[in-house]
């Protein structure tokens, strides 16, 4: 019964196609909502009902976590949990003390203390619970392949239990009673005859999906997530790649559950948004600085060799007194060039070099060589694998 438990404490299962609202039209009604709530003048009452909404996400969110956690085993891998820990109070700091632009849900400034959780499962996912109880499951940490990527993940949770989402819900949707939150999840992890009132529960929740909640939930917390890890020392970028990767993997396995898919659909228009709002802040997509399966690299061989990889390719083999610092100039180059989402007629060759934009990407020379191979050959083949390489870049990172 897990995907009830994403379903009830997140964003139901949906797609933006299904959504009556596209993220374009999201974001615009978002920022009229925001100019009109900016307007606002805040009285002492008002003040006061917001520390009693506080309140009640803690009581909430509490009573919510002691559920979970009587069925989900805390994971043993000691070095994941607290690395999600300091990752999580370097972003919750931030989030605590700093305002930023709410899209849509609580445009005040909600402080919480918040508290990550790492759980056993194989599922790539993670959840947040009014009041700041944030779960991740095992094998987020292991898919993502930088902290840099765990962080975005991170900013996009906190993001959610900052603008307070499952209370705009509540509002929006008025036959889900937030307050019945901890039932739900009992009976969603417990199965048996009460999951079924939970399933009811969960499709009413969905209702919300025809009115673009669930888009406006996610693009909001994408936006938030940004401007949280624009203030700290992590790229990003971190966010866009690891959603990328995921949407990557669904389009190879569309039949198979990924886990984030249930509550954190990658699509391409979020993607998009992304890159957009990215733009909007200066901030430079290099996505070779925030995965490895995406970045050149330089690595030793025992026999005194460097090669250079990029993923799980490899582009080229530098022997001699000089192979470490050409192997070092090399990745910079590639990286740099392939950041740039390049195609394939921006490749060429001058003599025993491969260049790309008209700079020296790869540079064999006469040392490089073992007896049996030849300049020639070895050039040949690294423009073959930097060809491939360029292809599947691009099908990695297709917004269709």
């Amino acid at each position: 019964m897990l995907p009830l438990l994403a379903a009830v404490l997140l964003t139901p299962s949906h797609s933006i196609a299904n959504a009556s609202l596209s993220v374009d039209e999201i974001v615009e009604s978002a920022w009229t909502e925001l100019a009109q709530d900016k307007a606002k003048v805040i009285t002492p009452e008002d003040e006061k009902r917001h520390q009693e909404d506080l309140e009640k996400d803690k009581k909430i969110g509490k009573e919510a976590s002691a559920e979970i956690d009587k069925q989900l085993k805390p994971s043993k891998d000691e070095n994941a949990t607290a690395r999600l820990k300091a990752i999580g109070a370097e972003m919750a700091e931030i989030a605590n003390a700093n305002n930023v632009s709410v899209m849509w849900g609580d445009q005040r400034h909600n402080e919480f203390t918040y508290e990550f959780k790492l759980v056993e499962g194989d599922d790539v996912n993670a959840f947040s619970l009014p009041g700041g109880t944030i779960y991740f499951y095992e094998g987020l940490m292991k898919f993502a392949e930088t902290d840099d990527e765990v962080a975005g993940v991170v900013a996009h949770e906190i993001s959610h239990a900052s603008f307070r989402h499952m209370d705009a819900l509540r509002r929006e949707q008025s036959k889900f009673d937030l307050a019945q939150l901890p039932i739900l999840i009992a009976a969603a992890l417990g199965g048996g005859r009460d999951a079924m009132n939970a399933l009811i529960a969960v499709q009413l929740v969905g209702a919300g999906v025809t009115s673009g909640w669930s888009v406006k939930a996610e693009t909001s917390a994408d936006y938030g997530g940004l401007q949280y890890m624009k203030l700290s020392r992590y790229n990003p970028v971190g966010l866009l790649t690891f959603m990328e990767r995921l949407g990557y993997r669904e389009r190879l396995s569309p039949q198979l559950d990924w886990g984030i898919y249930r509550t954190h659909p990658p699509t391409s228009e979020r993607a998009n948004f992304i890159t957009r709002s990215m733009n909007e802040f200066g901030i430079p997509i290099k996505r070779s600085q925030t995965t490895t399966s995406l970045s050149a690299r330089s690595i030793p061989a025992p026999d005194g060799s460097f090669v250079i990889w990029f993923g799980d390719h490899e582009v080229a083999t530098y022997r001699g007194a000089t192979a470490k610092d050409r192997g070092a100039r090399s990745v910079i180059r590639i990286n740099a060039f392939l950041d740039s989402v390049p195609q394939m007629f921006q490749l060429s060759t001058n003599g025993d070099e491969i260049l790309g934009n008209g700079r020296s990407l790869v540079d064999f020379e006469p040392e490089d060589m073992t007896p049996e191979q030849t300049l020639a050959k070895e050039r040949d083949d690294s423009l073959v694998t930097l060809r491939r390489i360029i292809s599947e870049l691009n099908l990695r990172l297709w917004r269709g």
